[in-house]
């Protein structure tokens, strides 16, 4: 499973995300095609969206796929802390 920054009150709202994109093709691909939309409409914090790029994996067709999971400083994160959110866009840099 997936694992990003939420708050407590998005965990039900993820999970349901979660299953539908598991039940409802036609959401997966969706989902797929706009994850950031689909993860704002449930309440996912703006700061979280915009800080990195999300990628649906499919895991069928990508069985060696691996999720990291990592942890928000959020005091940093909340005063814009500039280095530190510079270094977490080159984290997640796909370039």
């Amino acid at each position: 499973m997936a694992r990003f920054p939420y708050y407590q009150r998005n965990v039900k709202e993820l999970g349901r995300l979660i299953a539908k994109a598991a039940t409802d093709e036609l959401f997966r691909r969706e989902l797929e095609r706009d994850p950031e939309g689909a993860l704002s409409q449930i309440g996912l914090p703006k700061e979280t969206v915009a800080l990195m790029r999300f990628k649906i994996v499919d895991q069928k067709s990508n069985p060696n796929a691996v999720a990291l999971p990592f942890r928000l400083n959020d005091k940093k994160l909340e005063s814009s802390n500039e280095a530190y959110l510079k270094g977490l866009s080159a984290t997640f840099s796909l370039n």
